[in-house]
């Protein structure tokens, strides 16, 4: 389709006798802010790679009433076959307030699959405070961040992990930002264009929290397997070098 439609999360997918319905705040954006009206057509999304064709067909003053005209191409899963961009984690400490938030929006944008709030030796109060609340706010911003960049798979947001358990998970492959490193992030990724990662075979990517990884922890982690890779010559933010990684790895991993 030559025009693009606005897009929605949906609380209700459509099924067999069953019309979808938007989530509330979704709902409420579109009546209230937008101002939709009877007969425009909108997006509807479920997170989990399908998407629908909706028409607004009844406006009330705190509803609306949708009917499904055709589901849109679905977007196979991160790291299965077809998908645009094998699975990708990254796993870091939690920067302060409007700094993770733009971490979180990024990363969605990018393909990330997975992002993992990482605790570690030297993390600091922002990245140990991870309430009900300041999750919702994170997941908000990525599912804005979903609506904007066209994926279909919602960026997953784990639970806050210990580092010592993360690197006891068999099967993922882990790759370590490190000023010490000798081999260039961007020559790792060029080599690596025939590998796939899946969500029991992950490829994760570390960064460090403010001061970076302890030593003891910086040794658990080579002896665990971790590549240590060279992002640039300049100490960078949490934020910033998990997202100059991402696009290095959706830029070298992704498919056309």
């Amino acid at each position: 389709m030559s025009e693009r439609l606005r897009r929605f999360f949906l609380e209700t997918a459509p099924a067999a006798g069953r019309e979808p319905v938007l989530r509330p705040e979704d709902e409420e954006h579109a009546r209230r802010v937008l101002r939709l009206e009877v007969g425009d057509r909108l997006e509807g999304l479920d997170g989990r790679g399908r998407a629908w064709e909706l028409e607004i067909v009844q406006l009330e003053k705190r509803s609306l009433e949708l009917r499904t005209l055709r589901e849109l191409p679905s977007e196979p899963r991160p790291g299965e076959p077809g998908a645009k961009l094998p699975w990708i984690e990254i796993a870091a400490s939690v920067p302060k307030a409007a700094h993770a938030e733009e971490l979180v929006g990024r990363l969605a944008q990018l393909g990330v699959a997975r992002f993992h709030p990482l605790l570690a030796t030297r993390s600091g109060d922002a990245a140990r405070e991870f309430s009900p609340n300041r999750r919702q706010r994170l997941e908000r911003i990525a599912s804005e961040a979903q609506k904007q960049s066209g994926r279909l798979w919602a960026l997953e947001i784990a639970e806050p992990i210990e580092l010592d358990a993360l690197c006891a998970e068999a099967g993922r492959e882990l790759l370590l930002l490190s000023p010490r490193a000798k081999q260039r992030f961007f020559d790792w990724t060029a080599a690596q264009a025939a590998r796939g990662w899946s969500e029991s075979r992950p490829l994760c990517l570390l960064a460090g929290p403010e001061g970076g990884f302890s030593a003891e922890e910086h040794a658990r982690l080579v002896a665990r397997g971790a590549r240590e890779l060279w992002l640039g010559p300049h100490v960078l933010r949490i934020e910033t070098a998990c997202e100059a990684a991402a696009a290095v790895l959706a830029a070298g991993l992704g498919s056309v």
